[in-house]
């Protein structure tokens, strides 16, 4: 991974012709959370001597961060230099702004700043605070403060004095050796992991850009137990952490993805022909980043789609997911040597899937509402506040859904099998998805009923289509090719069959009852969707009589019942997850089985 960060920062500088500055700075936090900039202006009346003017507001501009020099530090300190994001206005005035300068005021220059601003603090602290709160209430919370020095007739921001640009520099490469808590430098003399160059090389540069390969506080986990030789262990030089924070920033500005709870980058290594391929990445990466749009997901999505189109051969994806929060950058997982031909067969094999029949308007007119617009995609994002999905990404969105009462730490390795062609377990993702249809069923809404059972339907095909069961369990016929006659295809086992028709009959005495009570007690016979073959066996003859009762009998689906449930007596393979999977899917498309709701009221199949 880091070898991947280390040529990507370097293609990136020579690509941008970028500034060391230019990759210190936290310019993509600024440009994420920042409308407003609040000036504290001094005039220069000689050298070294300052007076207070005025709080001028201004608004953010992305082109102007290398005047900012914005870079964050501490959580509980100050930041890099001077400019700060204000959160709680009077500790970020006095812990960040004013204490930068009580802290670094060893020059003459700066000691002029801090007199000033000690003798006009009350009346500088005021009048940010008049203009603060005269910010609208979303801008108000995106404000960087920062200072200016007015020469004449000239403006000068902190990025056109050199004392604070090598201050950034100071104290940004000082995190790659310094241990605050026992003021130890862990840095020596050796050869660079990364260029192989002998020079002086740092031991905290890994951990300084989020990627902690062990912490050097435990004795334990440092040559010899001794603190100051954790430089050994991951030597890095200066030239080459550089080249890694731009590799990182690279990422995060280009290729940074948030989908349903997931934040992750995708690294992008070269096989062969780095420059030339760069190059490719870079002109696909430029031409959506000016792109206007309210769904800024799509516009990665596509992005993405591009990339994965283009770069077949000559590239491949590493996936590193994440979790932060403040200064703390936890890795969750990594996923390495992803091929773009891979996503693509997933992107290709979700739209040939969803453009099945059985997902289709018509379909979902028939069995989730006869007001339903748009495919079962559409049905979907209808009511979806949080996690809508797309052609391309909807077996994300819907493993969170079955995956949302546990851990997410499951769903994370379901993702990760998936995006590196490893073996998923059938049973395991089946036990999911019947909690949560059980789980709809004792709640008594039909609908997550019908919505859960199609989502797990496309997800079972999808991932067959890719085989990526362990055990092929779902089985699909005509070598392996998905066709619309899906449900034939899929019921190649008398149990499977004899499961689905009952369910699909059971639907039938749930709506006559429903017709003729206004509610189906029946439902409560079903043991909550816990089925094995021994209860199917008792449920069918309760079926029957209680469709004679209301003289609505189907004896053409009733024999086919009994025959399947006959060839299956000695041989039912169904797990209990299984066979109340294959019931509920009947139950859910009875209407195509039995015809029974409005669409043939004589029964006939």
């Amino acid at each position: 991974m880091l070898n991947s960060l280390y040529e990507l920062g370097k293609l990136w500088i020579e690509k941008e012709n970028l500034e060391t500055i230019d990759v210190l700075l936290d310019a993509e936090k600024l440009k994420r959370r920042t409308k407003k900039v609040i000036l504290v202006e001094l005039d220069e009346v000689s050298e070294n001597n300052f007076i207070f003017n005025k709080v001028s507001p201004k608004d953010y501009n992305p082109k102007d961060n290398a005047k900012y020099l914005y870079k964050s530090g501490s959580s509980r300190g100050t930041d890099i230099t001077p400019s700060c994001l204000i959160t709680e206005l009077d500790k970020t005035f006095n812990n960040k702004f004013f204490k930068w300068f009580e802290q670094n005021n060893d020059d003459d220059f700066l000691k002029g700043i801090l007199n000033c601003l000690e003798n006009s603090k009350d009346i500088i602290f005021k009048d940010i605070e008049t203009l603060f709160n005269g910010f609208g209430s979303s801008d108000n919370k995106n404000v960087i403060l920062t200072l200016v020095i007015n020469k004449g007739d000239q403006q000068n921001f902190l990025g056109d004095y050199s004392i604070f640009k090598e201050s950034l520099k100071n104290k940004s490469f000082e995190k790659y050796y310094f241990i605050k808590s026992g003021k130890k430098n862990i840095k020596g003399e050796g050869l660079c992991f990364l260029c192989d160059e002998e020079k002086e090389v740092f031991g905290l540069v890994s951990n300084s850009i989020g990627f902690a390969f062990s912490t050097p506080d435990k004795r334990g986990n440092v040559p010899d137990f001794n603190i100051n030789n954790q430089w050994k262990q991951l030597p890095i030089c200066g030239d080459c952490a550089l080249y890694l924070e731009a590799g990182k920033k690279f990422v995060e500005k280009y290729m940074s993805f948030s989908k349903f709870g997931l934040n992750y980058y995708i690294i992008p290594n070269f096989i062969f022909g780095s420059t030339e391929s760069f190059d490719k990445l870079f002109r696909i990466i430029k031409r959506f980043e000016d792109t206007k749009d309210s769904d800024e997901v799509v516009i990665k999505e596509d992005k993405l789609n591009k990339i994965v189109e283009d770069f077949e051969d000559i590239l491949e994806f590493k996936f590193l997911f994440y979790q932060s929060s403040n200064s703390a950058f936890n890795i969750l997982a990594y996923v390495e040597s992803i091929l773009p031909s891979w996503m693509g067969n997933i992107y290709r094999s979700q739209q040939k899937i969803i453009d099945f029949k059985i997902f289709s308007e018509d379909y979902m007119k028939s069995v989730i509402s006869k007001d339903a617009e748009g495919n079962f995609i559409n049905i979907c994002n209808k009511n979806e506040k949080y996690y809508p999905v797309s052609q391309q990404n909807w077996y994300l969105g819907f493993l969170r859904g079955f995956f949302s009462a546990y851990s997410f730490k499951n769903y994370l390795e379901v993702v990760s099998s998936i995006l590196s062609s490893k073996k998923i377990d059938f049973d395991f993702l089946l036990s999911r998805v019947m909690d949560d249809i059980r789980k709809n069923w004792r709640n008594q809404n039909d609908y997550l009923i019908k919505i859960n059972t199609f989502k797990s339907l496309a997800l079972i095909l999808l991932f067959s289509d890719l085989d990526l069961f362990k055990e092929s369990k779902f089985m699909i016929k005509n070598n392996g090719e998905l066709t619309e006659e899906l449900i034939n295809d899929i019921l190649d086992t008398p149990d499977k069959k004899a499961t689905f028709l009952l369910g699909a009959l059971t639907r039938r005495v749930t709506y006559v009852q429903y017709k003729e009570l206004g509610s189906s007690p029946f439902v409560n016979k079903l043991w909550g969707l816990s089925l094995d073959q021994k209860k199917i066996k008792k449920l069918y003859p309760m079926v029957l009589n209680k469709l004679r009762e209301y003289d609505k009998a189907v004896p053409d689906l009733e024999e086919n019942i009994s025959l399947n449930l006959l060839n299956s007596e000695k041989n039912w393979k169904l797990t209990r997850d299984e066979t109340s999977y294959y019931f509920v899917l009947g139950y859910t498309l009875s209407f195509n089985i039995t015809k029974d709701e409005e669409n043939d009221e004589d029964g006939n199949n």
